[in-house]
Order: structure tokens, then sequence, then C-alpha cells
């Protein structure tokens, strides 16, 4: 592994255990934990809506030999994710991911319709752009709420149109969550999004920016021509 991915895997880690965090201070349903175990990341949220939330990274030659305790562990059934070419004993491949990650050198200028806003109205924003309800719905507005949270809109004609959220780690910037109400979609709002966190980012001292993405998305193809390195993350789950 890298040593960009692992600082992004950890950042990423990081952000999860803020809203894993501020899931369980709004009494969302489930149990949320956060924890390293022998240099792994791992993630459990027991709630079956969100059990895309239960995973494990970090996976090196260093840290593959105790994977096989982790997942002994009661209670959970993680997704494993493999940036190398370590094969988990006994687990079979599912969909992968991405992880985009990339060094801030020169940034892009901020744009100017994009602001920072409240909490409330970034969540409706996302809300409505995600099209989501119940326990996914209130799992996004928790994690937009958490004081560490940098919230963006970006405002045409008055109206907000999409939103977006950063957290900084150190010297790791973590774009994550962002979405364009249906109506404004196929604009070019996300890459405005994007470059502004972008600058944003470069601003407060970080010097990587991390982002995570499905395969063949929108999202990806977008973070690719910000000038983002996709690292694909090979994704294992028991049989």
């Amino acid at each position: 592994m890298s040593s960009e991915v692992g600082d992004a895997e950890r950042a990423l880690h990081r952000r999860m255990g803020l809203a894993c965090a501020a899931a369980t201070a709004a009494g969302l349903p489930g149990r949320f934990r956060v924890w390293e175990h022998g240099g792994l990341l791992a993630v459990l949220a027991t709630d079956p809506a969100l059990g895309f939330l239960s995973t494990v990274s970090g996976v090196t030659p260093e840290t593959l030999p105790a994977l096989d305790g982790l997942l002994a562990e009661p209670g959970w059934d993680p997704t494993v994710l493999t940036t190398g070419d370590e094969v988990p004993e006994g687990l079979v491949r599912a969909e992968d991911r991405l992880l985009a990650v990339r060094r801030l050198g020169e940034p892009p200028a901020a744009d100017p319709g994009v602001t920072e806003a409240d909490a409330d109205d970034v969540v409706d924003v996302l809300l409505a752009g995600y099209e989501v309800t119940g326990v996914v719905a209130a799992f996004v507005a928790a994690e937009h709420r958490v004081p560490a949270m940098r919230r963006f809109l970006l405002v045409e004609g008055g109206t907000p149109i999409a939103a977006a959220g950063m957290t900084v780690h150190g010297d790791v910037a973590v774009l994550g969550g962002a979405a364009t109400l249906p109506a404004h979609r196929g604009r070019g709002a996300q890459p405005r999004l994007l470059r502004h966190r972008l600058r944003v980012a470069a601003d407060a001292g970080c010097v990587l920016a991390v982002a995570t993405a499905r395969a063949g998305s929108v999202s990806a193809a977008n973070l690719g021509r910000a000038g983002f390195r996709c690292y694909r993350r090979s994704a294992w789950t028991k049989p």
C-alpha cells in the first residue's frame, strides 16, 4: 500500500468515527463502533439499512494476519476492502469500490457561487438530492451536523441547487457527501463544488484530498477530471 493510500484510509476512518459518534448521539437504531485492530481499520453499524458502512480497511501484508481474528468477532459481517494484491482467505469478491486521492499543489480558484452554509440548509439539499429516507437519511443528517463538518451550498438565481461537505483530519481533507437536486443535474454543479472544496482544503493547509466513489459512476468521472488518482478497492465478503 502506498503512503498516500494509507493516509487516505486513515482519514476516512477518522471521518467515519465522527459520523458514527454523531449517529449514536442522535439516537439512531442499532450499534455503532469504529476501532483499530492489529493495524486494521474497522467500522460496525448493526442496523440493516446501514450495513454498507460495516467495513475493514487498512489491509496490507503486515496487517493481513490480524484479519481472521477481527472477522471472528460476533455480531457483524463487514466488507473487507483491499487496495493491493492481498486475497483474504475464505472470502469472495463483491462489487469493487474506488478510493480517489489528489495531492494539493496549485489549487483551483474559489467559486463565487459556492458559499458555506448552515447545517439545516445543506442537509435539506443533500437529502433531496440523495432521495433517501428513514435511517439512511437520519445518518446523513447526523453526519453533516457535526461541528467539524464544513458545509457548502451552490446557489444559482438565489436558489440552492447542490450541496457538499468536507472534514479536515491533520493535513488530509475528506470530501465526503455531495448531491445535486434532480432538476439541476447534468449542469456541472458537482465539479464546481469539488473544485471549490479543493481550494478551501489547500487554504486550510491540507496536502492531500480524499474521496470515495462507485466505479463507473459520474462521481468517479468528475474526480478523474479534477486530477484525482483513483485506486480500485477490491471488496470481499463472507460467502
